[in-house]
Formats: C-alpha cells, sequence, structure tokens
C-alpha cells in the first residue's frame, strides 16, 4: 500500500492490535539511473523480494522492531533508519506505507519505527522501496494463483511435503522444458460402445424425471394383477405402508438356489436363520405335519364360496379396498401362515394309492380304462386276483414292462424293466417270497412304446400347481413345458436305464449327457419345431391334451384331501408320446427337483417358481405401497404375464365330484 504524505514530518506510530498489520513510512526517492542500471537493479530486486517472501515470518528482535530471522529487508531498514537524524523530517516531501502481516507478535505493544533519513539522501532507501514494491506484486501473484503457502510455526500437514524453488531454480527448469521436443498426441476419438455407453447415459439422466413415473405405473399393474388373482379366492388382503415377513427354507440343496433368490427379490420378507414353525412362510422339502395342524380346515365344499368376482379396472388401494367391502369379500388380516406343501402324500407319494383313485374315478365317470394312463395294478401277495388276471390275459404277449414299488421310492435304480410277462412274474414271486423285502407290494405298469427324438427316447415334464385359500381349492397347469431326452440311442433289445430312463439322476451318469442337446432339455420351442415335420400344432393338441390329463388326475383325488389355509403344492407330472402321436401320463411327483442342469433349464425353473410365489405369496402378502428407493429398481423383475391357466375350481366342480361319489356310496 502506497501512500503520498508530503505534510508529514514525523513517524507514525500505529496500534494494530487486532489486524496484526504493521505500516512503515519509508520515503521515496526518483530514480536517476540509466536503463541498463535500472535492469539490472530490477533483477536484483527481483532476487531480494524472493528471499523475503520466503522469510515472512517475525518476532520481536530489538528497539521497537520486530523480527524473527536476520532478512535482509529489516536489516537494510535498520541500517537506514540508524543513519537519519530526527531534525532532518522536516524536508521530506513523498513517502509511502507498507505493511506486513505477522502472527507471532505480541498484541499488547505497540509498533514504533524509528525515524528515516531524507529520501533525496538516501538510495539504499530507494532501493528498499522497489524491492517492497516487488514483494508486494509478487505476493498478489501468488495469491491470485493460488500458489500462495504462508509460513507459520505450526506446519500445514498437507502440504509439509511440497518443494518450493527459487526463482534462479525455476528459470532454469523453464528452459529445460521449452527445449525439449514437442509430441502433438492426439487424443483417441470414442469407438462405438464409448459412443453407445455415453448416449445411454445421457438417454438415463434425461429420462431420469421419468423413472418415477414408470416405476408407479409398473406397480400399480403389479398391484391390478394381484387383485384380481386375491377376486378369485373371494378375499382381500389390504396393502399396508411397510411391512415385512418372515420365512424359513429347510434342507434345501446348494443347487437350488433359485429359491432364495426369488426370496431376496421380495425385499418385505425377512429370512430366520433359526427352525421356527412361527414364520409366515415354511418351505421344507417334506411335508411339515405340525405346521399344517396349526392352520383351519374347510368342508370340500362350500355353497356360500360359489360365486364370481370379476373386478373392474382398479387403479389403487383405495379403489380396491373400496371395491372389496361393496362385494363382501374376505377381509384377510395379515398374519397368515403358508406351506409349500399340502397333506397329499398319502395320494401321491403312495403310487398304489394313485392308482386306486384313478381307476376308480374312471370307472364313476363311464371313462375308457387305460384312456390316458397306463394299464397298471398293485400286487401285494402272489395269490392276489389281479396278479393272475395279468398272468393269464398278457401270458402270450411280448412287450416290456415296468416293476415299481407300490410305495415311495427314492429313484429309478429301484425300478425294473422286464422284456415280457414271465420275467414279470418270476421277479414278482421272487421278491414276495422274500421276508428280508423292503417294500410291501409292487406295481405292474404297461410299458409304453415312445415315439422318438432323433431316435432316442424323450418324455415331456408338466408342472400343475395345487392352491388351497379361503376354503377355494384352484389348480393351474403352467402353459410352458420341458423335454427330457436319453444319452442313448433307442432299442426294445437293449435295458440299459440310459436308453429308456430320461430323468437327469440317470441320465448325468452317461459319458454324453449333454452331447446332443445342452443338459439334454428341450424348450417347448424346440418341441414345437420338432412336431412340425409331422404337421402337428404342439402347443394346440399336446399341451391341450397334456391339460385335460392333469384335470383328470386331479378330479380322481380331490375327495381325498383335507383342505387348509393357506398352503400351495408343485407337482410334476411327466408324459410321454406314443408312436400313434398319445400322450400318456406316466408318473406324478409331489416336490420335483429345481435343480436346473443347463441355463435354459435354470430360466425355465425360475420363471415356474416366480409364478408359483406370485400365485401364493403375493396374494396373501402383496407388495407395500411405500418401496425405499433403493429397492425400486427391483420392480424390473416382476411381471404380470399370466403363465398359468385355471383347470380346476371347487367352486364349480367340486359339487359335481362330490354327487359323483356320493352316488357310488349309495
Amino acid at each position: 500500500m502506497f501512500q503520498s504524505s508530503l505534510s508529514q514530518k514525523k513517524l507514525k506510530q500505529i496500534d494494530i492490535r487486532k489486524n496484526h498489520h504493521y505500516y512503515l513510512n519509508a520515503p521515496y526517492q526518483i530514480s536517476v539511473l540509466s536503463p541498463e542500471q535500472q535492469k539490472f537493479e530490477q533483477q536484483n530486486e527481483s532476487a531480494n523480494s524472493q528471499q523475503t517472501y520466503q522469510n515472512n515470518s517475525y518476532t520481536q528482535f530489538t528497539e521497537d522492531l520486530y523480527f524473527r530471522k536476520h532478512s535482509k529487508l529489516f536489516r537494510d531498514l535498520r541500517s537506514t533508519s540508524n543513519q537519519n537524524n530526527n531534525n532532518q523530517l522536516n524536508n521530506i516531501n513523498q513517502s509511502f506505507i507498507f505493511r506486513i502481516k505477522s502472527k507471532n507478535h505480541l498484541q499488547e505493544e505497540p509498533l514504533i519505527l524509528d525515524n528515516l533519513g531524507q529520501r533525496e539522501k538516501d538510495k539504499k532507501t530507494k532501493d528498499l522501496v522497489k524491492v517492497l514494491h516487488e514483494m508486494k506484486k509478487k505476493r498478489q501473484k501468488y495469491i491470485q494463483k493460488e500458489q500462495f503457502i504462508p509460513r507459520s510455526p505450526i506446519p500445514l500437514l498437507k502440504r509439509q511435503n511440497c518443494i518450493y524453488l527459487d526463482e534462479p531454480q525455476v528459470e532454469r527448469l523453464t528452459k529445460h522444458i521449452k527445449n525439449l521436443p514437442i509430441i502433438n498426441k492426439k487424443e483417441p476419438g470414442l469407438n462405438n460402445a464409448q459412443q453407445n455407453d455415453t448416449q445411454s447415459n445421457f438417454q438415463k439422466l434425461s429420462n431420469h424425471g421419468n423413472l418415477e413415473e414408470q416405476f408407479q405405473s409398473k406397480l400399480v399393474s403389479l398391484q391390478q394383477f394381484i387383485f384380481q388373482l386375491q377376486c378369485n379366492y373371494l378375499l382381500y388382503v389390504k396393502q399396508s405402508q411397510v411391512r415385512q415377513q418372515t420365512y424359513f427354507i429347510e434342507e434345501i440343496s446348494q443347487n437350488e438356489q433359485i429359491i432364495i433368490q426369488l426370496m431376496k427379490k421380495r425385499w418385505w420378507w425377512c429370512e430366520s436363520l433359526e427352525k421356527s414353525e412361527d414364520v409366515q412362510f415354511y418351505w421344507s422339502q417334506k411335508l411339515n405335519q405340525q405346521f399344517l395342524q396349526k392352520q383351519q380346515t374347510h368342508a370340500l365344499f362350500d355353497i356360500t364360496k360359489e360365486r364370481v368376482i370379476n373386478p373392474q379396472i382398479l387403479n389403487n388401494h383405495e379403489e380396491f379396498l373400496k371395491f372389496a367391502q361393496e362385494q363382501k369379500m374376505t377381509f384377510i388380516q395379515q398374519n397368515s401362515r403358508i406351506h409349500n406343501h399340502l397333506d397329499l402324500y398319502q395320494i401321491f407319494n403312495l403310487k398304489k394309492n394313485l392308482i386306486k383313485f384313478i381307476n376308480k374315478y374312471q370307472t364313476l365317470a363311464n371313462e375308457e380304462l387305460q384312456q390316458f394312463f397306463p394299464y397298471s395294478i398293485n400286487v401285494a401277495n402272489i395269490q392276489d386276483p389281479q396278479f393272475n388276471i395279468y398272468q393269464i390275459k398278457y401270458k402270450l404277449t411280448n412287450s416290456l414292462w415296468l416293476v415299481k414299488p407300490g410305495e415311495k421310492f427314492n429313484n429309478h435304480s429301484q425300478i425294473k424293466l422286464c422284456q415280457n410277462t414271465k420275467q414279470v412274474s418270476d421277479f414278482i414271486t421272487s421278491e414276495l417270497k422274500n421276508s428280508n423285502r423292503v417294500v410291501d407290494s409292487f406295481i405292474i405298469q404297461q410299458y409304453i412304446k415312445p415315439f422318438l427324438y432323433q431316435k432316442r427316447k424323450f418324455d415331456i415334464c408338466a408342472y400343475i400347481l395345487i392352491t388351497s385359500f379361503n376354503g377355494i381349492v384352484r389348480v393351474y397347469f403352467y402353459d410352458e413345458v420341458i423335454g427330457r431326452t436319453s444319452s442313448k440311442e433307442y432299442s426294445d433289445n437293449d435295458l440299459d436305464p440310459l436308453t429308456h430312463f430320461t430323468n437327469s439322476q440317470v441320465q448325468k451318469e452317461c459319458k454324453s449327457f449333454s452331447s446332443y442337446e445342452s443338459g439334454n432339455k428341450l424348450s417347448t420351442e424346440k418341441l414345437q419345431e420338432f412336431f412340425n415335420q409331422f404337421k402337428i400344432n404342439f402347443r394346440e393338441m399336446m399341451i391341450s391334451k397334456f391339460k385335460m390329463i392333469a384335470k383328470n388326475i386331479f378330479k380322481s383325488i380331490f375327495t381325498q384331501m383335507v383342505l387348509r389355509d393357506y398352503n400351495f403344492e408343485i407337482v410334476g407330472l411327466n408324459f410321454i408320446v406314443d408312436t400313434a402321436l398319445k400322450p400318456w401320463l406316466i408318473d406324478a411327483n409331489l416336490n420335483p427337483s429345481f435343480i436346473p442342469d443347463c441355463p435354459f433349464h435354470q430360466k425355465f425353473l425360475t420363471q415356474l417358481l416366480d409364478s408359483t410365489f406370485q400365485y401364493t405369496l403375493d396374494l396373501l402378502y402383496p407388495p407395500p405401497l411405500n418401496w425405499p428407493q433403493n429397492k425400486k429398481q427391483l420392480i424390473e423383475n416382476f411381471t404380470t404375464r399370466d403363465r398359468f391357466s385355471v383347470i380346476f375350481d371347487s367352486r364349480f366342480d367340486s359339487e359335481i365330484l362330490l354327487a359323483l361319489y356320493q352316488k357310488d356310496i349309495n
């Protein structure tokens, strides 16, 4: 800071206790040096300014002057002040004031500067002014470039490792850089993938305002889909703002992680690490009878349930609630207990009972026996009349037969393949005479000569979902099926299990497993392509027949059921197509395997289980109204596609069945 002061005759004493600034009046003298001398002096002044800047810290030194170091600036200042007399201050016609900021002074003592000599006779004072002026310019320059680092007794930790160069070092470094060759490096352009990513990111940012609208639209569609399912059972579950339920998964294989993944996507569910029967959803390989005993039972037919509700197009939960009240739907509390099993063990797992119920239903319905199920009998002893009839009827036939345990069996190693009736009779006779046998009875089933896929045997696996909610039983057929192929070419004379049994447990033992098809699996599209060669619409002809057979199978066992709320069951049905292109049901299994054999199979099972959970878990525990921000992207994993077709509804089919069986009793 400079200031003209012609009338000033003495030094000013300034108290700067608050802002820590020290002011100094120094005389100014016009330069009389030549241009060359001035240039030389300016270079010296620049160097002195750099030294002064590097020593910018002060403490009290002596005689009212404040110093931290013996800098050149203050040594010159002190020597100049001592040479002047106080009586000559009257002739000072021009001066300036500069200030220096200090952090280490004593605030209680004012700053007093010695008197200075006449500026006309003091050349050193003029040099000092130039040095200070240059120092001020340098200081401002460094501050503007954010390169100024004040020196302090307390080091700046973030910059304590910095290296500061003096001016000669900077000049040498600058010259060295200028002498380096110039390399014109061309920045590579963005490739197509990077451009697409950039455009994609830009598109995401530009559509950020529409993301919430898209989420709300998909959530409403999902809510409408679930409400439609609730109307099918004449029940309503009021949606909550936030709700969290617990589930427990028991005895799950490491290869069946699909179930865990689907539960994690339903973020409003929480897994229980300890086995407990107090959870809202209990998944297990086997039926948990204690869990079922705590559930409410219903009659097979309830006339109060015999009505249909067709919901209108409703857009929010308030409209759902109003519609449910108007239709007098059953309001379900949010503490329902769900199990993935129905009490069907005695029906499906005991093959002898399944055969008995099927034969009885066909007799009562006046349907031709063996219309969709191969000839099968259960033999418990050698004197069984059915066994004697079989031996007489098929004595002269030379066809393949299957002998299965009448009770539950774990694998196909317990199935015996016989080439003729004599082998069947000999095997059963020897087994029934064995007192150490494991099974009590045997099933003799006719072997269906298969229609071949590329000279190999194949069968078709379909799935049905049985649900029991609010006293209403509904059975759904999953519209997608999967084909299973053998790894060896078919031959009647070859009794190798790899030729005749297409399940993965057997086929994985073959070295050529997955050599023809990935995981020995065929999709519905692949099956359609295959049957197109024979001018057969696989979906319209074959799958429609599968649905009819599945419906008749369930009708035959419905009267044996015990209805409990709220449970479901996935049943696997194995079909085979004979040489006349007629489908046959050869087996039905509770709790089929959900272990994928290939990526396509994994996708198939994932969609099957996800649709199952939508028709069961989401129906009783729909998604909450409020989704956390970090969970909203999961809405993309939910679909409203209806992959199930209804093949049985107890509201309309049970009354006819009960009347049919009641007539037989009378």
